[in-house]
């Protein structure tokens, strides 16, 4: 026998199905804790139902929550909120919502404790000294560069690529700074401009690891150690790095320096595991160097001081041979790589990177791809 619904039961039927349905539509809710940010916000409680300005959820946001930014153009954001992230506290995440791709033009930050994941910013990123313990993961900063000038800053995953006159990444007054398993590339000349661009400059500025990127394509300089105001630049570690000056010259990309360490006040510098490709790389003898075990294309001052290190080709205007070639566990070699024009710098036969080791340095614990180094290999592996 069939039964009938009564009629206040088919109702409910329909609005059951009904609510299920708009629920089915509605997208994720946040996880609790987390603020809900859109570039057309005017909500005060800045959730899905009612999201608020980027900025309206900066100064709300509280230790250990976190802001997911809706889809769409935020424009430039200036941030100077010191209400929260006091020391030892958890960072607050600023990051996409699920299956967004937000956007922000220019990112000027005065504010500590922020992680900001997954973002793209089209004017770059300027880190001012409040900005401590500020965290760049896995972000894209087209057309720009970033700036530090704040302590205890880590850069990791990102892209930063194509700007014109201006550099890449500039750490200038800042300690205790990493940059990790990043790319920055592309950075040119500008028409009529005296501004030079490098892929990442350094100058008045202590405690720095640079260690697993690739750094390539800059119009002066790939990497470059600067005089700044004469404070100098004490204990830079620069390891298992890809480091590529200009594969071929153009208006953009017309000196493309691959390495650039002359600046003699520097101390406690260790350059190890690194290869250096297309461009000159110009080494001075300074203070507690370490230069070990790289691979460098070109070899510019000839008494550079270097250990372990395979040389493919050198300034022979100014000598038969650089100094320290054939002593000190360096020798002269030639390389192929996957693909130079692309940046892939890892070698089609390791065996091209063998060498003797003398003296009792050691290698980088970890090279390009994070794999163990073995201490009878010069470069950065990958």
């Amino acid at each position: 026998m069939i039964r009938r619904l009564a009629p206040i039961s088919i109702a409910l039927l329909i609005v059951t199905l009904a609510v299920g349905c708009a629920e089915a539509e509605r997208p994720p809710a946040p996880p609790a804790g987390t603020l809900v940010a859109s570039p057309t916000g005017t909500g005060s409680a800045c959730s899905t139902a009612e999201p608020c300005t980027l900025d309206r959820a900066l100064s709300s946001a509280r230790d250990g929550q976190s802001i997911a930014l809706l889809d769409g153009d935020f424009g430039d954001v200036t941030s100077n909120t010191q209400s929260f992230a006091s020391a030892g506290s958890k960072s607050i995440v600023i990051e996409p919502a699920e299956g967004a791709a937000p956007s922000i033009g220019k990112l000027d930050l005065n504010t500590p404790g922020l992680t900001w994941r997954g973002v793209t910013f089209t004017g770059g990123v300027y880190l001012d000294t409040g900005a401590v313990g500020t965290r760049l993961e896995q972000v894209h900063v087209s057309g720009s560069g970033v700036f530090v000038h704040a302590n205890d800053v880590v850069i990791s995953g990102a892209l930063i690529e194509n700007g014109t006159s201006i550099d890449g990444l500039q750490v200038g007054g800042a300690d205790n700074l990493v940059l990790e398993n990043s790319t920055v590339r592309g950075f040119g000349q500008g028409p009529d401009s005296d501004v030079h661009s490098d892929c990442v400059q350094l100058f008045d500025s202590s405690n720095i690891e640079i260690r697993g990127n690739y750094l390539g394509g800059c119009d002066n300089a790939a990497v470059i150690f600067s005089p700044g105001s004469g404070a100098g630049l004490q204990n830079v570690t620069v390891e298992g790095n890809f480091i590529q000056g200009c594969v071929e010259k153009t208006d953009r990309c017309s000196q493309g320096t691959a390495f650039d360490l002359r600046e003699t006040t520097a101390t406690g510098i260790v350059v190890r595991n690194n290869t250096m490709l297309n461009g000159s790389v110009m080494v001075e003898q300074i203070e507690g160097l370490v230069f070990d075990r790289n691979i460098i294309g070109y070899v510019s001052n000839c008494a550079m001081p270097m250990t372990n290190s395979i040389v493919i080709d050198w300034n022979t205007g100014k000598c038969g041979q650089p100094d320290a070639l054939g002593i000190n566990g360096n020798r002269e070699g030639s390389i192929n790589v996957v693909d130079l024009a692309g940046g892939d710098l890892r070698l089609v036969d390791p065996a091209q990177a063998t060498i003797e080791p003398s003296g009792d340095s050691k290698p980088a614990a970890e090279g390009y791809d994070g794999s163990e180094l073995d201490a009878t290999t010069a470069g950065a592996g990958g």
